[in-house]
C-alpha cells in the first residue's frame, strides 16, 4: 500500500516527530500496537480499542499541520465526509478529535489490502473486463451515494481505492475524501477548502472542465472513473503528454481515442460507456456514479448471460470459457506506472508514447494554471498559485496496512469470474534476451491477457540500466523519493536491473522500508551498505525493532 504524503511546501520545522511506541494509550481509548507508515505529513497506527478489542487505523497530524488552518479544515471535511455518506465501499471514519498535545488525529476502519496503483504497477497483466467492471462497479455506487449527499470527490484515482480480500470476494474502498466539496455549500456561497485560481486534483484524472475552478459536480468523478476503466483494461491513461499543460490541452480540444482501438474485442457496451464516461462536454456523461453503475450492471450482467450461453453450447467444463476468454493478448503500451507518470512526446495517430515522471506537486499546480491561461486565453486572469503551508496539495495520508510482499498467486477476484485460459506475454520493450529459466514460469491469472513485466533478466551493472525503460523506472523512483511515496519507491528499487550498481537500488529500498516501517527488511536489505546515510538508516531500524 503507498501512503500518498506529498506536500507543495514542507516547512523548515517539518521533521519527524516522535512516534508513540507500542502499548502507548491515545485519548484515554486507543492502545496503538505498531506504526504502519509516516511521512511528510504525519504517521498512521495500528491500534486497538482497549474496551472492545476493534482494530483500528489512527491517522495523526504533525504538529505544525495540525496549526495549518487550510489542512485543519481538509481534515475535518474528510471525517464529516466519509461519516455522513456511510457506504461499505467507502473507508469509515470512527473518531476524530486533538491530542493533549494539540496535534489532530482520525480514527478510521483498519484495512487489510492494496490499492488499485500498487495492483496496476506491480501486476504483468491488463484487467479481465469483469474484473474490471466489477471493482468499477463498487466505486461507483460509493461516488453515487456520496453524490446524492451532494457531495464530490474531486480527486479520484488508484491511489484512492483500496482492494480488500474477503473471504466472499473482494471488497473495494474509495479513500481520501480530504478535498471533497459539498456542492450544496458551493451553491449557497459557502467557503470553499479551495483558494481561488488553486487546483484540486490530479491532471491525470481531472475532468477538462475541472481545470477551469469551475463548481464541483458529479461529473468531475464520473470523467475519472472512465480514465481509471481505460487503464485498467489497457495499462495506459488515455491522453499522453510530456507535461499538465499539453494533458489539458488535448483534454480540452480534442475527443479521448476508443478504448477499442487499443484493446478490440471488449464488449460494444462498455466500450460506449468509458466513451460517454470521457466525454469533453459533461453534459453527455453519466449525470452520477449511480447512472455508471446501473450500465456496469448491464454490462456485467451480458458478461454472464454469454457465459451461460457459451457453457450451455460448448459444456459446462470447457476451459476458458466466457467472454473474458474471447478478447485476445493485449501488450501494454507503457511499463505499468501509467499513475505515476506522465507521458512523454505529443500524441499523433498511431503513436505509442514513452512515460515522463510526473511533476511534483508545486509544479504541476503552476503547470495546470499555465496551460488554462493559454489554452482558454484567459489572458486576464490571476491565479493564486500558493505553495506555502497555508495551501498544500489534497494529498492525505492513507490510512491503511501496507501489504505483504506480492504472492505468486494472483489478486482475489469476485466469485463470479470467469475462467479464461492464460495467455502469453508478449515481449517488453526494449527487448531483452533472458537465460532459459530453470524451471517452469508461473502460470498468469486466469482471465487476465498479458503485458511485458517491468523486470528483465539483466544483472546491475550491465548496459541494461540505460535503456529508455530503465531510465524511465530510475525517474520515477526518484519522483517517488520526493514525494515520499515509499511503497511506489520500494517497487522501483527492486529492479535492479535499471541501476549502474546494486548497491543504489538497495539503498532506495532500505530508505523505502524504513519509511513503510518494515524494519526487519530494512535490516535485510540494508546489510552491508558503507554509505553513510543509509548507515544511519540501519541504526534507525535495529533499534526500533529492539536490537
Amino acid at each position: 500500500m503507498s501512503f500518498d504524503l506529498a506536500i507543495d511546501a514542507e516547512p523548515e520545522a517539518a521533521k519527524p516527530e516522535g512516534d508513540f511506541p507500542p502499548g502507548t494509550i491515545l485519548v484515554g481509548r486507543y492502545q496503538v500496537l505498531q506504526v504502519l507508515g509516516r511521512g511528510g505529513m504525519g504517521s498512521v497506527y495500528l491500534a486497538e480499542h482497549v474496551e472492545v478489542g476493534r482494530k483500528v487505523a489512527i491517522k495523526v497530524l504533525l504538529s505544525q499541520w495540525s496549526q495549518t488552518d487550510s489542512i485543519v479544515r481538509r481534515f475535518r471535511a474528510e471525517a464529516r465526509t466519509a461519516s455522513t455518506i456511510g457506504h461499505p465501499n467507502i473507508v469509515q471514519v470512527f473518531d476524530a478529535g486533538a491530542l493533549p498535545d494539540r496535534r489532530l488525529f482520525l480514527v478510521m476502519e483498519h484495512l487489510a489490502g492494496r490499492d488499485l496503483e500498487a495492483e496496476l504497477i506491480e501486476n504483468t497483466t491488463v484487467e479481465p473486463p469483469r474484473r474490471a467492471c466489477s471493482i468499477m462497479r463498487q466505486i461507483a455506487l460509493a461516488l453515487g451515494a456520496g453524490h446524492r449527499a451532494g457531495i464530490v470527490h474531486r480527486d479520484l484515482k488508484p491511489s484512492n481505492i483500496m482492494l480488500v480480500p474477503q473471504p466472499d470476494g473482494e471488497a473495494v474502498k474509495v479513500l481520501d475524501f480530504g478535498i471533497a466539496a459539498n456542492t450544496g455549500l458551493i451553491v449557497a456561497g459557502a467557503e470553499r477548502i479551495t483558494s481561488p485560481g488553486s487546483l484540486m486534483g490530479t491532471p491525470e484524472y481531472m475532468a477538462p472542465e475541472q481545470a477551469t475552478n469551475m463548481p464541483a459536480r458529479p461529473t468531475f468523478d464520473v470523467y475519472a472513473m472512465g480514465v481509471m476503466l481505460f487503464e485498467m483494461l489497457t495499462g495506459d491513461i488515455p491522453f499522453s503528454a510530456s507535461n499538465a499543460f499539453e494533458l489539458l490541452a488535448f483534454k480540452l480540444n480534442r475527443p479521448a481515442p476508443s478504448v477499442e482501438t487499443r484493446r478490440p474485442g471488449l464488449p460494444p457496451a462498455l466500450v460506449q460507456l468509458i466513451a460517454d464516461c470521457l466525454a469533453t462536454d459533461s453534459a453527455d456523461r453519466p449525470p452520477d456514479g449511480d447512472a455508471v453503475a446501473a450500465r456496469l450492471d448491464a454490462v456485467l450482467q451480458d458478461m454472464r448471460r454469454e457465459t451461460l450461453s457459451l457453457n450451455h453450447k460448448s459444456g459446462p467444463t470447457s476451459p476458458g470459457a466466457g467472454p473474458d476468454a474471447q478478447l485476445p493478448p493485449v501488450e501494454r503500451l507503457v511499463p505499468p506506472s501509467a499513475s505515476a507518470s506522465m507521458r512523454a512526446a505529443k500524441p499523433t495517430p498511431g503513436t505509442t508514447l514513452a512515460p515522463l515522471r510526473r511533476e511534483a506537486p508545486r509544479a504541476r499546480t503552476a503547470t495546470v494554471a499555465l496551460a488554462l491561461l493559454t489554452v482558454l486565453g484567459l489572458g486576464t486572469a490571476v491565479w493564486l498559485l500558493r505553495a506555502g503551508p497555508e495551501d498544500p496539495p489534497p494529498a492525505e495520508l492513507a490510512a491503511v496496512v501496507p501489504p505483504a510482499p506480492p504472492a505468486v498467486e494472483a489478486a482475489p477476484v469476485p466469485k463470479d469470474i470467469s475462467a479464461p485460459p492464460p495467455a502469453t506475454p508478449p515481449p517488453a520493450d526494449p527487448p531483452v534476451v533472458e537465460p532459459p529459466p530453470t524451471e517452469p514460469a508461473p502460470p498468469l491469472p486466469e482471465g487476465a491477457t498479458a503485458r511485458p513485466t517491468a523486470k528483465t533478466g539483466a544483472r546491475p551493472g550491465s548496459d541494461a540500466h540505460m535503456s529508455p525503460r530503465c531510465q524511465r523506472v530510475r525517474t520515477s523512483a526518484e519522483e517517488a523519493r520526493r514525494t515520499q511515496r515509499w511503497a511506489i519507491l520500494r517497487d522501483y528499487s527492486r529492479q535492479r536491473e535499471c541501476w549502474a550498481s546494486a548497491a543504489e537500488a538497495r539503498k532506495l529500498e532500505t530508505k523505502a522500508l524504513m519509511e513503510l516501517g518494515d524494519f526487519t527488511g530494512c535490516m535485510s536489505v540494508g546489510k552491508g551498505l558503507k554509505d553513510q546515510e543509509a548507515q544511519g538508516w540501519l541504526k534507525l531500524c535495529q533499534k526500533r525493532i529492539g536490537g
